[in-house]
């Protein structure tokens, strides 16, 4: 069981990934002291780089943060950043990520298996993996044992995952993935289950190597994600690990500024964004806007389902 911390990017959705880059290197620098196994420092992104920001440009960007000898990854949201930026791969200690929503999979798994020729590691990343049909996910996992990549993440994007669907999931993709490849979960706090899922999660006992998704302090838009430093301090007490927590209370004191400003976390708005399986960008709209939280309920109780999933402002707008 391995940790993949994504506070840089993931948690960047709080504060336009502006964290600075005397910010950057602590979080990054306090991760390796940890002993944080995964570091996701953001984004590969063809938007111009700012500097501060955790967008990358290109992969050698990341080169003054970075140690050899340690494990990091970047995301890329497949159709954001082309294959034409990319040469052959200098850095196996860079993992890629590349995520995709269910209309684009084929071909962002044709963009995965370019990017695996030119000898990159990568993670796919299927969003909204829990509304997949069992023959979806069946068909998605044939597909991922032709590519052979270094790892597949089931992403409850939505944060509506309850144990019942955590185990049905895994156990389907457990009895069906490739071995040799690694399973991870990036989880959502929406029904304050991150913490939950995971634990169930490892309680399954499966053949793969588990990688954990989290954020330091939970820090990610909406409601967050999991914390790094409770799954941490749980794999230390329950499975032997030896994560040091202290360099996370660094990051934690570091990222304080940041939520006085935006604060992040359980609320009420994204608990019913997530009950009505709705994108949290739903909620966030609707709280600008000073509503009642029956109101927010009542507005997204009307939201269709093929638009849910896909955040809609001028459709938001409509129900106002």
């Amino acid at each position: 069981m391995q940790i993949l911390d994504c506070t840089l990017r993931d948690g960047g959705y709080v504060n336009n990934w502006n964290f600075g880059e005397k910010g950057i290197r602590l979080i990054i620098d306090s991760l390796v002291d940890a002993g944080i196994d995964y570091i996701e420092c953001g984004f590969l992104k063809e938007d111009k780089k700012v500097s501060g920001k955790t967008f990358f440009k290109q992969i050698k960007e990341l080169e003054p943060f970075i140690l050899p000898e340690k494990n990091y990854t970047l995301m890329i949201n497949y159709g954001e950043y082309g294959l034409e930026n990319f040469a052959s791969c200098k850095y196996k200690n860079i993992k890629l990520r590349v995520a995709f929503k269910k209309n684009r999979q084929k071909e962002a798994l044709e963009y995965i298996k370019a990017l695996m020729a030119l000898g990159y590691d990568i993670f796919i990343n299927p969003m909204h993996t829990n509304i997949y049909s069992a023959d979806e996910l069946f068909n998605l996992i044939n597909e991922v044992n032709n590519i052979m990549p270094f790892g597949l993440t089931i992403v409850d994007t939505l944060g509506n995952m309850y144990e019942k669907d955590v185990l049905s999931v895994f156990k389907l993709i457990d009895n069906n993935l490739n071995p040799h490849i690694k399973l991870g979960f990036h989880s959502h706090n929406s029904l304050q289950l991150s913490f939950s899922n995971t634990k169930t999660l490892l309680k399954m006992k499966l053949k793969h190597k588990i990688i954990i998704d989290s954020c330091v302090s939970g820090m990610g838009r909406g409601a967050g994600n999991l914390c790094t430093e409770l799954i941490a301090k749980y794999l230390n007490d329950n499975y032997s690990k030896e994560y040091k927590i202290l360099p996370l209370l660094n990051i934690m004191d570091e990222l304080k500024t940041i939520y006085e400003k935006t604060p992040w976390g359980y609320s009420t708005p994204y608990y019913i964004a997530a009950i009505h399986s709705c994108h949290p960008n739903y909620a966030t709209a609707l709280i600008k806007l000073n509503l009642s939280d029956p109101q927010i309920d009542e507005i997204l109780s009307k939201i269709p389902d093929e638009e849910k999933i896909n955040f809609n402002n001028e459709l938001i707008k409509k129900y106002i």
